[in-house]
């Protein structure tokens, strides 16, 4: 197998792993691949830079996605169906994701470096945010740049509220309100909120 098939099956792999667990180890990853620990560390030099790569993309994907889903969207479509595109990728991710997740915002090993290369994607002034706020401008109709950070925030909000609560559960061994999330009637209900509070005056 080639060095990139490899490195590509690593990085695959650990995403994987990294969906459902708050935390990885390199045997995790080694032992998924079928590896040994210095076959994984041949390739990436440490744990964290693999880490480090597997962000990288997440963050990349992440951005690719909502701009696909921002051009299906605008045009003629009703502002509740374009908002609530965007808030119900952003949900299904967390849901979906809450390992990744959990590496991106909290964890100690990446926090400072998955962080920052998430919040200068989102939350700093970019190509990215701007034409996601170009677009906000347009469905809401307004230009009060203040109202349009608010919302923008409120939209991109959808990570954080099932993160925080689940990755509490997760730590005390409970399950309920994961499955409150995942329960497809209670996210019908929490997306359509979420969307009138992103599109009300």
């Amino acid at each position: 197998m080639k060095t990139q098939d490899i490195k590509r099956k690593i990085i695959e792999t650990t995403k994987i792993l990294m969906q459902s667990n708050t935390h990885i180890t390199i045997k995790n990853i080694a032992d998924a691949c079928f590896m040994n620990i210095a076959a994984v560390n041949y390739h990436f030099g440490s744990k964290e830079n693999l880490l480090l790569t597997v962000m990288d993309e997440v963050v990349e994907t992440l951005k690719t996605d909502i701009i696909s889903l921002i051009n299906t969207h605008k045009g003629d479509v009703p502002i509740e169906s374009f908002i609530e595109s965007i808030i119900t990728y952003i949900y299904n991710y967390a849901i979906e994701n809450i390992g990744i997740l959990n590496y991106l915002f909290l964890t100690k090993e990446l926090q400072s470096e998955s962080s920052n290369a998430l919040v200068k994607t989102f939350f700093t002034e970019n190509k990215f945010t701007q034409m996601v706020y170009e677009n906000l401008k347009s469905v809401l109709k307004t230009d009060n740049q203040k109202e349009l950070a608010a919302r923008y925030m409120i939209l991109f909000s959808s990570f954080s509220i099932p993160l925080f609560i689940q990755l509490s559960e997760v730590n005390q061994k409970s399950n309920t309100p994961i499955d409150t999330f995942k329960d497809p009637e209670f996210r019908k209900f929490y997306i359509k909120q979420l969307v009138k509070m992103v599109e009300t005056e």
